[in-house]
């Protein structure tokens, strides 16, 4: 399951993401950099793979074919900390 970055919603994986495609929460843009799985700041041009063509801004919807929902990575952060957790209780009894 992916997540809107802007607002934290979690978007359904099942939900067809093309150029035009808005959060139903926020209204901002789904197809950008910062909504991919691939972004990475500090990669080449941003992103883990490698693709060529330069897209300054990453905020806004772009036509990158290599496009896949990312999941929130504070939200991901967070399931972390939390199983983390649970596995440190479990094995501290």
């Amino acid at each position: 399951m992916g997540a809107c970055r802007h607002c934290h919603t979690a978007i359904d994986g099942h939900y067809t993401i093309g150029y035009a495609t808005l959060c139903p929460h926020c209204a901002k843009s789904l197809h950008s950099c910062i909504n991919c799985r691939f972004y990475s700041p500090g990669s080449y041009h941003d992103c883990l793979e490698g693709v060529e063509e330069v897209i300054i801004d990453k905020v806004s919807a772009n036509y990158c074919e290599l496009f896949m929902l990312g999941e929130d990575t504070d939200l991901h952060d967070q399931k972390k900390a939390a199983a983390k957790a649970k596995a440190e209780a479990f094995f501290s009894l």
